[in-house]
């Protein structure tokens, strides 16, 4: 009798330590999800001021035309119809979200202008075919440089090309309705440096996710 109470005894323990462990495993996929759920929680306004589909209002076009030409481009392009869509970036392998700073922007413009671009930050290098009136010659790399600054709403690019230094800094209002884009270029020879700046209104505020 002894020896059945004391295997029952085993029995009972061993099954019991199994349900510790279960516990402890559920508690923490619990935490894994809940700091998964905090870290969307976390962006911040300045970063969700980015979000949705931006329009340029080329009526409000300062030294757009002059840029364009600079890069032995048609200056009219810069009345064109131009839509951008700024997404928060996600892991291709998890689809999570990769946080603060971090965007996807796709463009389409009335001209032919169809691309979906992702800013990592810090540096990186971004490869491209084919002829790049902005980049140069292809097919080529270019060596850039994503910053982003919550407290003054900025994020900005900046490119070292075959042709010399690009720069583009975005900034948003404190309303969210409306992004301000600079633009500067400086040929590698000195002999242009052009800046411009181009207005967008917000008019979705929802991330495109077609």
């Amino acid at each position: 009798m002894s020896f059945v109470a004391s295997s029952s005894s085993l029995v009972f323990t061993t099954h019991r330590r199994g349900q510790r462990r279960l516990t402890e495993r559920k508690t923490t996929r619990s935490s894994s999800s809940e700091k998964e759920r905090t870290k969307v929680r976390a962006l911040s306004e300045a970063h969700k001021s980015f979000l949705g589909r931006w329009f340029r209002d080329a009526s409000k076009n300062e030294n757009v035309f002059e840029y364009l030409e600079a890069h032995d481009m048609d200056g009219n392009r810069s009345t064109a119809t131009y839509v951008q869509v700024w997404e928060t970036t996600t892991d291709e392998t998890t689809n999570k979200s990769l946080g603060e700073g971090e965007f996807t922007v796709r463009t389409v413009s009335s001209t032919g202008t169809k691309r979906k671009l992702s800013y990592p930050l810090g540096e990186f290098v971004e490869k491209y075919e084919g002829e790049s009136n902005i980049f140069g010659p292809g097919p080529g790399e270019v060596h850039r440089k994503a910053t982003w600054d919550a407290s003054s709403r900025t994020h900005e690019v900046t490119s070292i090309t075959q042709l010399g230094f690009e720069s583009t800094t975005r900034t948003t209002d404190e309303s969210g309705d409306w992004m301000t884009c600079v633009r500067r270029f400086r040929k590698k020879d000195g002999s242009v440096d052009v800046q411009c700046t181009e207005h967008f209104e917000r008019v979705s505020r929802k991330e495109f996710s077609s």
